[in-house]
């Protein structure tokens, strides 16, 4: 069965609206359930206008305050930057709060200046990812642990509050490079990908098919981290398609100014119009009509059908979104739940 979630970063270009978007933006996430979407992801960011959460521990606990069935998630928790333990138990309080709703999507980052601001250097990364992660499952698993490694050194210590979820939370993995998708098949993890184009996701699926083969997990296994990963596109609905795009367009350009975002979703390094990246299917911008059938399309040509959609790309304002999630849990998520 399709799922379709909800992406955060909050984009606040303008600091003068900086409070109205923040609140804002957990508002569109609350609202998501009523909407009848299945998740919402919070992704992190710190030190730069395009990605306002943090600390997504932060807006996940509001989330899981305010609501009472959909699934919370991170896309992504940048493990790295943080001291695992406090990773460990923060989180566990989200699964407690939400009585086991929390989805922990992880990452290394890939942002130097992030890791400058906090004193360390990026190609610590995946040494300090690969301990991280171990001691947050540890912490989570065991009744009480210690660690040694070369980043995080841990005395004897009970990590509390247990997680509801066991043997923990499901775990995805921000799955940019081939070397990641690889790690993530190895380790039966469910991705979370950027939309690139059907040929490039259809790649990523069959590495990750090969890397979990290959490690010895059952091809059922495989499947189902697979038919349980994401993949993000930007969409924005309104009553027509002529009133999605003037309102959408204007602040999804000015989020693709910036090189980095273009490359996370195939784009070139000049800065194209906004009928490049429809044409290549980065963005739905429509009527409920139009942005289903663009759906219907992906899902055929990607074989994917688990969506991120991602809203609120650039900053907008709250009540267009708003609209937007509105018109989506109406009028387009009942059309694929009755194909189901």
């Amino acid at each position: 069965m399709a799922q379709f979630g909800v992406f955060s970063l909050l984009s606040v270009p303008d600091v003068q609206n900086e409070v109205a978007l923040v609140q804002g933006e957990l508002e569109i996430n609350v609202a998501a359930e009523a909407s009848g979407f299945d998740s919402v992801w919070l992704a992190e960011h710190s030190g730069s206008r395009y990605g306002l959460i943090a600390s997504p521990q932060v807006m996940a606990a509001a989330i899981a305050a305010r609501t009472s069935r959909i699934r919370i998630g991170t896309a992504v928790s940048v493990l790295p930057l943080h001291h695992p333990l406090r990773l460990a138990n923060d989180f566990a309080m989200i699964d407690v709060l939400s009585s086991g709703r929390l989805d922990y999507g992880i990452g290394r980052g890939y942002s130097a200046d992030e890791y400058a601001s906090y004193g360390l250097s990026v190609t610590e990364n995946r040494g300090r990812f690969d301990e991280a992660l171990a001691i947050i499952k540890q912490a989570w698993t065991q009744e009480s642990f210690s660690y040694d490694g070369e980043y995080y050194t841990i005395p004897q210590v009970q990590a509390v509050p247990k997680v509801i979820q066991r043997p923990h939370p499901p775990l995805y993995i921000a799955a940019g490079s081939e070397s990641t998708v690889e790690w993530a098949g190895a380790n039966l993890v469910r991705m979370l990908s950027s939309s690139g184009s059907p040929a490039n996701i259809r790649k990523k699926w069959d590495t990750f098919r090969a890397a979990g083969l290959a490690a010895g997990h059952s091809a059922e296994a495989v499947e189902d981290a697979l038919a349980q990963s994401w993949v993000v596109k930007h969409i924005y609905v309104a009553d027509d398609d002529a009133t999605a795009v003037a309102e959408a367009g204007p602040p999804f350009i000015w989020y693709f100014n910036l090189l980095a975002n273009r490359r996370m979703f195939d784009g070139p390094n000049n800065t194209p119009p906004l009928e490049w990246w429809q044409e290549h299917g980065a963005c739905y911008f429509g009527s409920p009509e139009t942005v289903a059938a663009s759906l219907r399309d992906w899902h055929e040509a990607s074989g994917v059908t688990n969506t991120l959609c991602w809203m609120n790309t650039g900053g907008m304002p709250t009540d267009r979104v708003l609209n937007s999630v509105r018109l989506f849990g109406e009028q387009v998520i009942p059309r694929f739940r009755v194909q189901s």
